[in-house]
């Protein structure tokens, strides 16, 4: 079999949102694996923004390409200054494969490699439980693309139905977390956690429509059954959104003694901040379709209670008999309340629960797995382009 080409990864965003990290990270275990992986580092930063792809890239040691601008939102100026760069970018540097990771960067790369001989390959990843919307560059975009990766069954017969890709180029690739080290520093002392009491964890971005009105309407039921639980808010927010949506309805509730707000936690605060709960919740999917937030709760042995939105009920479904490592409730307070009282109040199963969480993820959502798979469907495409 020829030898694998270098490969350019593309993601048009300069935020850290959505599905960024899973994005390095899958760039990084390729690379890990030998493969010559590059990544498209984004020109274009909104006025005042941090660059975090770029500081994650940077940590990762991941090499990267400048010049071409990666807008977020469609631009068609800036589109085709970018098809062009892109396209000399390819035959400069001699990439044979393109791996897209948002919408913009999957029409940039087609458009680009359209007058290349040879055309490289282009790749897809998808990060929703279901296919993408079947819209003008949407069609033109997958039409002319190699291979797709999708995190369901639902979004892969999704995208062959929507766009007439054959099913032995539409994988499967669940969502991954890396491994974890449950047992390092946790934060419950500079929290002022008490000996005895509970912690409920929910990572959230302070949006409206993260149902924040849900989650206290919750936390009041749970504190009333179970009052040594107390609530920790991993999250931050505008002021405004703040005080509407968490420190108002806090008061109101008469909940301060029982919710804490460390705010927004990254790298190892935030694996001290998991390590500190004993359960994990989570209401509604933001914009990384594949809930990497819960993943890595499982990851860290936490039992998760979640609603049926999005992909939730499928991360959290019994892949081997006898276990549970969470539950997936009717967007209902008083549902919801209940199993998370459930294991608040017996210690032996919240445990359990915990356990299969993490085998769940160490079994189901190994990156190392995910990053082999990727590779052997590069070799496959590559071998059907240029042969043996």
């Amino acid at each position: 079999m020829s030898e694998l080409p270098r490969v350019l990864h593309l993601f048009a965003n300069h935020k850290w949102t959505g599905p960024a990290d899973p994005a390095i990270r899958a760039a990084a275990r390729l690379r890990a694996l030998g493969l010559d992986v590059v990544f498209a580092q984004a020109g274009f930063v909104h006025r005042g923004g941090d660059h975090r792809v770029a500081e994650e890239l940077w940590r990762w040691r991941l090499p990267v390409v400048a010049g071409l601008e990666l807008r977020k939102h469609f631009h068609v100026a800036s589109l085709q200054r970018d098809v062009r760069t892109l396209r000399a970018i390819v035959r400069r540097d001699r990439f044979g494969i393109l791996h897209c990771h948002q919408p913009a960067d999957h029409l940039l790369a087609v458009l680009a490699c359209r007058r290349l001989a040879p055309r490289p390959l282009v790749v897809r990843s998808l990060y929703e439980p279901g296919p993408p919307p079947r819209g003008w560059r949407e069609r033109y975009a997958f039409r002319r693309t190699a291979a797709v990766l999708a995190p369901t069954a639902a979004a892969c017969d999704g995208v062959v139905r929507a766009f007439g890709l054959p099913a032995d180029r539409v994988l499967r690739q669940e969502p991954v977390t890396e491994p974890r080290d449950r047992h390092g520093p946790d934060l419950r002392a500079r929290w002022g956690v008490q000996v005895g009491e509970l912690l409920v964890g929910i990572t959230a971005r302070i949006q409206p429509h993260r149902r924040f009105d849900l989650l206290w309407d919750v936390a009041r039921r749970v504190v009333d059954a179970v009052p040594a639980a107390r609530f920790v808010l991993l999250g931050r927010g505008n002021e405004a959104d703040t005080q509407e949506l968490v420190t108002g309805p806090v008061a109101a509730a008469g909940l301060g003694r029982h919710v804490i707000l460390p705010g927004y936690q990254k790298g190892p605060d935030y694996d001290a901040a998991l390590r500190s709960l004993d359960l994990f919740l989570f209401l509604v999917p933001g914009s990384d379709g594949t809930c990497r937030a819960v993943c890595d709760a499982m990851a860290y042995g936490l039992p998760v209670v979640a609603t049926r939105r999005g992909i939730l009920p499928e991360l959290l479904a019994a892949r081997r008999p006898g276990e549970e490592p969470g539950v997936a409730c009717d967007e209902d307070a008083a549902a919801l309340a209940a199993a998370i009282v459930r294991w608040l109040e017996d210690a032996p199963a919240r445990r359990r629960a915990g356990e299969a969480a993490r085998r769940r993820a160490v079994l189901d959502m190994d990156p190392q797995r995910a990053a082999e798979r990727t590779r052997a469907l590069y070799a496959e495409l590559w071998r059907a382009q240029v042969g043996p």
